[in-house]
């Protein structure tokens, strides 16, 4: 079987077609590109709009549900939600990384969602405006420090050009590692004490490895979009009042980091 979560015009749906897959499952766009694309597919869904993403959290709802559905005599099964499994390796590799940085594991706090060009910053698709400005980060980590929460903030840096930006505008003593890939930076998480992001991988990630974390959006309808029952994840989203992520209140952000005083003194 081919899943495919790109959506299908003729060209793609060919390209599908000449596996040796029994079943070729695709999207396919909502309007007349899709043409003749249904043809050379096992299974199509009609995407609502031109960008999946827009979908939040439940973008691949339609999909979800055509992979648990009951067959022969196998009853409906759910979809069991994200696990990431991390090898010895990984875990090695990403320790040495953040105790080159001057952490701890489990004292320090993951903050992502650096403003950069760069395609390793893993940012929603769905979401432009999901990365926040290096000086809003630098007031919110003062913040941090003036709390004394008992845990480092721990930047990460999706591209190495953008250490010195971080130590020059947050200050030459910030804790900073340098990740590029979805596996590095779940290591991560797993052994911090949580997380402080805007809507990139890093969501996704935290709730898999079940820590707490703090969720930046530009709103609040989009924060339910991207995390639906967010209080069960251990998640507290902390939207923007203007739409504009680069708005937001930093007390809003502070006030909310009781969640990381909360899960030390339960461990």
């Amino acid at each position: 079987m081919i899943l495919s979560t790109k959506l299908a015009g003729l060209g793609h749906a060919a390209f599908l077609f000449m596996s040796t897959a029994r079943d070729r499952v695709s999207y396919i766009y909502p309007n007349v590109n899709a043409a003749g694309a249904g043809l050379l597919l096992s299974e199509t869904f009609t995407a609502e709009s031109m960008n999946l993403s827009e979908g939040g959290y439940n973008m691949y709802q339609q999909m979800v549900d055509w992979l648990g559905r009951p067959f022969r005599s196998v009853p409906r099964t759910p979809v069991p939600p994200l696990r990431v499994s991390l090898s010895r390796k990984l875990k090695e590799a990403v320790a040495e990384k953040y105790k080159k940085a001057g952490v701890e594991k489990g004292k320090y706090v993951v903050i992502h969602g650096i403003e950069s060009d760069s395609k390793a910053s893993m940012q929603s698709r769905g979401d432009t405006d999901s990365l926040l400005p290096l000086q809003k980060w630098a007031e919110i980590a003062e913040g941090y420090k003036v709390h004394n929460l008992g845990v480092t903030p721990l930047f990460v840096i999706p591209h190495e050009k953008e250490r010195e930006n971080v130590e020059e505008v947050v200050g030459e003593d910030t804790n900073i590692v340098f990740i590029t890939t979805p596996g590095q930076l779940a290591a991560l998480i797993n052994d911090s004490a949580g997380v402080i992001t805007t809507n990139t991988a890093a969501i996704q990630l935290a709730t898999a490895r079940e820590k707490p974390s703090i969720a930046l959006f530009s709103s609040e309808l989009k924060g339910r979009l991207f995390i639906p029952n967010a209080e069960d994840k251990k998640c507290t989203i902390v939207p923007s009042k203007t739409g504009i992520l680069a708005d937001i209140e930093v007390q809003d952000v502070i006030n909310a980091m009781q969640i990381f005083t909360e899960s030390l003194a339960l461990a």
